[in-house]
């Protein structure tokens, strides 16, 4: 009987960014962040590495633009998310003290949210009739 692998660092990695809800974001065009390098807005940097991967992959067409700027202990400025929609309008998110779920939270909000599952690569394709 064969032993059973653990599973790799790509279906790891694979399981994360099609985990659901899918944030389909359809009234998105772009996204640009500034946030600090290090040593600040800990909320953004999180959302930056746990949740923008997963917007990306289901949203291929997404621009995502990110801007890490040196901030200095004495320097006072918040972290922020512009989103560019499809009509050509901008809103600005405020990641201030915000964790990063709820940063995610208020962009699904703006960007029309669209739940719906990511299919699986196990999964038979669907068969239409015609």
């Amino acid at each position: 009987m064969a032993t059973p692998r653990a599973p790799s660092s790509l279906t790891k990695v694979l399981s994360v960014l099609k985990a659901a809800p899918a944030p389909i974001l359809p009234s998105v065009r772009a996204l640009k962040l500034t946030l600090a390098k290090k040593n600040a807005h800990f909320g953004a940097r999180h959302f930056l590495k746990e949740e923008l991967p997963r917007i990306a992959y289901v949203n291929p067409a997404l621009e995502v633009e990110v801007e890490k700027k040196e901030k200095a202990k004495e320097e006072q400025w918040d972290p922020q998310m512009v989103v560019h929609f499809v009509d050509g309008s901008t809103q600005t998110i405020n990641m201030q003290m915000k964790h990063s779920s709820k940063i995610l939270e208020e962009l699904m909000t703006l960007g029309d949210f669209m739940p719906q599952p990511v299919p699986s690569s196990n999964s038979p394709p669907s068969s239409t009739s015609v």
